[in-house]
């Protein structure tokens, strides 16, 4: 199937694609920044400008598309909720969504389908009440934003076309932005609850929202809003509680409401909202969750420690060119940013091979690091590995795999790393470590290209 993608990038699209990729669809992609897109998708996604927010831009949506799912929108998760953060949640929501419905207008065979995210802030604060699908909307901001938001994107029913809106409840994954605020705090002992703690909150583990996804786009008989939410809300002091046995730590401490008022303003109400949200029309629908209940999505996502990067490039040389020059020692310095100041300070052979050791010297966040790795694996032409010995990484292990693909090689570099000094260094240095990797694999590729003359 031909399918339309937006919000790519972020936490749920990222894992859609791939997903979508491995099962066979063909998939473009809407990006405002493409180049950040090629960076972190499948290579096999079509890559398409968009820019919503300019009144004078023209979409075209490419004919045969079969489906179209729009998940583009600025993360609610940011700090206060400033009158411009505010404008930039509701325009990214309400500018993106027409413009791909006018879009779909002008087809001249428009898709079947139209999937477009939304959010259980629909409800508002609703205390004890057992929210469906059928529920009114309720008050503030956020209610605001995705009743307009549901509204433009209903219009493609005009269309003809099935359309679907989940309302995505609280999404649990060890990389979601929540997650990772929450766990250093409770890995340290610094376990709170919210509030009064008898607030509802409504959850998804990611892997299941995924899946929702690709239910929601070929089961033909799911139509209009959807609860995409476990079966198992749970009030916010059971959660902490759980969260907190989960990782065999003890939850202490209280957040009055008041407190987190003052200090977060009106997006507070993130926090403070009561949304007891029923499941029971994707149930209805043969849907089946791989993590129904609190406990065994915290175990599953307390479970991990380390974060994983994937980047995939294609190159325009044979599969043997690709891995010999990527294998070689003397080509290593050239492919990291300048002002990082990597330099090579001695190797135990002259060649990579299993078992060899290179030191390094490098500057990461304006500090001098050095750095020791081995070659753990060596298998030309397909793959070699490293790991760090030595370093500013409590764990670092970085896969090289080669496939022979369209006349040239598909790259794919796995990285799995865990930061120092335990929740701590999570807590502290995760964004800035993030930031500094995207950096680095983002110059790699360009000097790749640059270097073999990728097309």
């Amino acid at each position: 199937m031909k399918i339309l993608l937006s919000g790519a990038t972020g936490l749920i699209g990222s894992a859609l694609a791939r997903q979508l990729i491995q099962n066979g669809h063909s998939l473009h992609v809407l990006s405002r920044d493409p180049a950040k897109a090629t960076d972190k998708l499948p290579h096999t996604c079509h890559i398409q400008f968009w820019n919503p927010d300019d009144p004078q831009f023209h979409l075209e949506i490419e004919d045969g598309t079969e489906a179209v799912i729009h998940l583009a929108g600025e993360s609610v998760v940011g700090g206060r909720w400033t009158s411009a953060f505010k404008n930039k949640i509701r325009d990214s929501r309400i500018n993106s969504t027409p413009l791909l419905v006018d879009a779909i207008e002008r087809m001249r065979t428009p898709p079947k389908t139209f999937i477009c995210a939304s959010a259980i802030g629909i409800y508002g604060d609703r205390q004890e009440e057992e929210l469906t699908e059928s529920s009114s909307p309720g008050e503030g901001f956020l209610a605001q934003v995705c009743k307009a938001w549901e509204t433009e994107s209903a219009r493609v029913q005009e269309l003809g076309l099935r359309w679907v809106t989940l309302r995505i409840g609280l999404v649990l994954d060890f990389e979601a932005t929540a997650m990772q605020r929450i766990l250093p705090a409770f890995r340290l002992g610094l376990g709170t609850v919210l509030g009064t703690g008898k607030q509802w909150m409504s959850w998804i583990h990611r892997q299941d929202l995924v899946d929702m996804f690709l239910h929601a786009l070929t089961n033909t008989d799911l139509k209009g809003p959807v609860n995409a939410v476990a079966p198992d809300p749970a009030r916010n002091e059971s959660f902490s509680k759980i969260l907190g046995k989960s990782l065999h730590r003890p939850v202490l401490f209280r957040a009055p409401g008041w407190g987190l008022k003052i200090l977060l303003g009106q997006s507070a109400e993130l926090l403070l909202a009561s949304q007891k949200v029923s499941a029971q029309k994707i149930l209805g629908q043969g849907f089946k969750f791989s993590y129904p209940n609190l406990n065994s999505a915290l175990e599953e996502i307390c479970g991990h420690r380390e974060h994983l990067l994937i980047r995939e490039q294609w190159i325009a040389q044979p599969l043997e060119t690709s891995f010999e020059f990527l294998s070689r020692i003397e080509n290593i310095e050239p492919l990291a940013p300048p002002d990082f100041k990597f330099r090579i300070v001695r190797t135990s052979h002259s060649k990579l091979d299993k078992g060899v050791l290179l030191d390094y010297r490098l500057r990461a966040m304006g500090l001098p690091m050095r750095w020791r790795s081995k070659i753990t694996a060596f298998n030309p032409p397909h793959s070699f590995s490293d790991e760090q010995v030595k370093g500013p990484y409590a764990l670092w292990q970085h896969q090289h795999e080669f496939f022979a693909v369209d006349g040239g090689t598909l790259t794919r570099e796995t990285v799995k790393y865990v930061l120092p000094f335990g929740a701590l260094g999570t807590a502290f240095g995760l964004f800035l470590v993030q930031k500094d990797l995207d950096r680095i694999f983002s110059y790699r590729r360009r000097k790749i290209e640059e270097l073999l003359d990728n097309p």
